[in-house]
């Protein structure tokens, strides 16, 4: 069976120097800045900064001492987990696990 032929003309998307234009672009920023809250804190980006390196350092340390260039996706939530971060699903779990 023959796949059915390509349509050519113009991208429905065009990435060009730092914009992005097509009949999505517009719906989808106004849908993202309905979804913003107000009142959610600023980041402090100096705390940005020092976890960023942290985690750079840490994910750095664990390629070294196993020899892997890449780290799976499961490694790196192992390398997460070693330097405290707890996932807000297990949170939720633990919570509803304690309130039975």
């Amino acid at each position: 069976m023959a796949s059915p032929p390509r349509k050519l003309g113009k991208p429905a998307v065009t990435f060009g120097e730092g914009e992005v234009t097509g009949p999505s672009s517009t719906r989808t920023s106004s849908r993202s800045a309905k979804r913003r809250s107000p009142k959610e804190p600023e980041a402090d980006p100096a705390l940005i900064e020092y976890e960023r390196t942290e985690f750079l350092r840490a994910i750095d340390r664990y390629k070294r001492r196993t020899g892997k260039t890449f780290p799976s996706w499961t490694e790196v939530l192992d390398v997460l987990r070693s330097l405290g971060w707890v996932s807000p699903a297990k949170l939720e779990f633990e919570k509803r696990k304690t309130a039975v």
